[in-house]
């Protein structure tokens, strides 16, 4: 008896061993399969930095050897819904000052067209290209209402069930300014790093955003904010400030343009992205 009790005593110590190494193993591989769903879906949302080699820029190329590609990282860069649903986001905003281009890369998931067929009680679900985009030119950063620029050029590309669309806008002259003489007693703007980027001062109630040089002459830009506007292509009445389905600055002048050294690893030399033309 006391045999079979000890016999008993082991198969029951070996049965709880198996049980703990087989729990274990399914914890490990449900950790993995976690992590894995975590980094395959991050990789599918990650944008692939791209510049679309328009004709302007290769005829730049062809005859300087090397154009001014800046960049600044969008402060304002993900639209939501109301209720927090995540509709479109940008990234990757170039200026190619050398042929006056701005370039901005915009993400969204294919299920924010179910978003766009309930707003406007579509019978079917909208294709991917129902969207239309442009560029605001906005004096504040809360204006509705300013210069437009609403022809593109553009590329697409997907991963999963997300959607990238390269845009390219023409004739985009973020140097542009009036020289005035106002003096910087008013506060500094600064940058991230805190160094004085320009000065602020008040005109007729209006504030106005201004850099000076060693002789003391301001110089005031025509373009201190630019958005980048998202319609449902058959709701963009851009006379009547209809809303746009996302507004996402793409420019704000209170922040530095970083000079991109490296961008011609950027560009698709091979032609593997289509150019659009909307007009």
């Amino acid at each position: 008896m006391a045999e079979e009790y000890t016999d008993y005593e082991g198969m029951q110590h070996n049965s709880h061993k198996v049980l703990k190494t087989v729990l274990k193993i399914l914890l490990i591989a449900l950790i993995l399969f976690i992590l894995g769903a975590i980094i395959i879906r991050s990789c599918m949302r990650r944008t692939e930095k791209h510049i679309l080699y328009s004709d302007e820029l290769k005829a730049a190329l062809e005859e300087n050897g090397e154009v001014d590609v800046y960049y600044q990282t969008p402060h304002d860069s993900i639209n939501r819904t109301k209720d927090g649903t995540f509709q479109f986001s940008i990234s990757d905003v170039y200026y190619i000052q050398t042929t006056h281009q701005l370039q901005v890369t915009v993400r969204f998931n294919t299920s924010v067209l179910n978003d766009v067929k309930d707003r406007y009680a579509l019978s079917d679900t909208p294709p991917e290209n129902c969207f239309c985009y442009s560029l605001l030119f906005k004096e504040d950063e809360n204006s509705e209402l300013g210069d437009r620029i609403t022809s593109y050029s553009y590329s697409m590309s997907e991963r999963g069930n997300y959607r990238f669309i390269y845009l390219l806008f023409d004739g985009v002259d973020l140097d542009e300014y009036t020289s005035v003489y106002y003096t910087p007693e008013s506060a500094a703007v600064t940058d991230t790093k805190g160094n004085i980027m320009a000065h602020e001062t008040e005109e007729n109630g209006k504030y106005i955003l201004y850099e000076t040089d060693e002789d003391g002459a301001a110089k005031v830009y025509k373009y201190t904010f630019v958005s980048l506007e998202t319609y449902y292509v058959y709701d963009a009445d851009y006379n009547n400030g209809d809303a746009p389905l996302s507004s996402l600055l793409v420019f704000n002048r209170r922040y530095a343009l970083e000079k991109v050294s490296d961008y011609k690893k950027y560009i698709d030399y091979d032609g593997k992205f289509n150019i659009i033309k909307v007009s």
